[in-house]
């Protein structure tokens, strides 16, 4: 049994197999749940200075003109700072692009999309986070080309996301949740690290880490660029021994869909992780 307690988001996992493997699986939040703030926010916000500082180029990118929507969104963010958690500390660094110093004020990386050439393009962004995937490959590109190495992305979401992300009303908030499973609890991970040695279904639960995105969607007013937040949080997957219903859910999901799984649970431990969830007692 894990001495961790198990998350209140593990609830939110889109869990259910396919076929469709992938869902959107979004739902209306209100203002006063857009931001997620937790006791670890120093140390992230921290953890975001430093590679601000030291690989800027790689976690923080914008095109010519997205100045006004990253205004846009640092006002948002102080205001909604101001009115749900005003004990914090929201100083604006000046000098930079305001997308990055909205940026350093919440846990979230951030970033905006419009519609260029009759598709939806990521125009800026400060990526701070990443899950496997580099801002430099993606920056300017389309949201299909963006998620063009998801298996099963082209022919189940892209459609549906393009036109979600061109339509989404000013005014509503969207959540979703994705899953993977990590042999590292690395935050910042632009690329798959080699495989971490020594890993069994016996000792997975220890070895390995849930890692989930919380992402939201909102419509700026002005600009009517779309604004993307995604907060990373972690897990070991011990935690769930604690819900057995969530590691049953989340095995079945993973052997299902084998393609899709051995995306999500990287290292090349999908077997092992899924062993380890279906071992877990009632």
């Amino acid at each position: 049994m894990s001495r961790d307690p198990a998350p209140e988001w593990l609830d939110d996992l889109a869990l259910d197999p396919g076929p469709p493997w992938l869902h959107m699986g979004l739902r209306a939040i209100d203002e006063a749940r857009w931001l997620d703030v937790d006791e670890r926010r120093d140390d992230e916000l921290a953890l975001k200075r430093r590679l601000l500082a030291d690989r800027h180029d790689h976690v923080f990118a914008a095109l010519d003109g997205t100045e006004a929507a990253g205004q846009e969104v640092l006002d948002l963010v102080s205001g909604g700072l101001a009115t749900h958690y005003p004990q914090l500390d929201r100083a604006i660094d000046a000098g930079r692009h305001p997308l990055e110093a909205a940026s350093l004020l919440v846990q979230e990386d951030l970033c905006l999309m419009t519609v260029r050439d009759g598709a939806p393009h990521l125009v800026a962004a400060s990526l701070c986070f990443p899950s496997h995937w580099r801002l430099a490959d993606k920056i300017g590109g389309s949201a299909a080309a963006i998620h063009d190495p998801v298996p099963h992305y082209a022919n189940e979401l892209s459609a549906k996301v393009d036109r979600y992300l061109e339509r989404i009303p000013e005014g509503r908030i969207s959540l979703r949740r994705n899953w993977a499973v990590h042999d590292h609890d690395t935050l910042y991970a632009p690329a798959y690290p080699p495989p971490a040695p020594g890993v069994t279904a016996e000792n997975a639960g220890d070895r390995l880490w849930l890692r989930s995105e919380r992402q939201t969607l909102r419509r700026l007013p002005r600009s009517g660029a779309v604004l993307f937040t995604i907060r990373v949080q972690l897990a070991r997957l011990s935690v769930l021994s604690r819900r057995p219903d969530i590691a049953r859910r989340l095995a079945a999901s993973a052997r299902a869909g084998a393609e899709v799984g051995r995306v999500r649970i990287s290292g090349g431990h999908l077997d092992l992780a899924v062993a380890w969830l279906e071992a877990v007692d009632e």
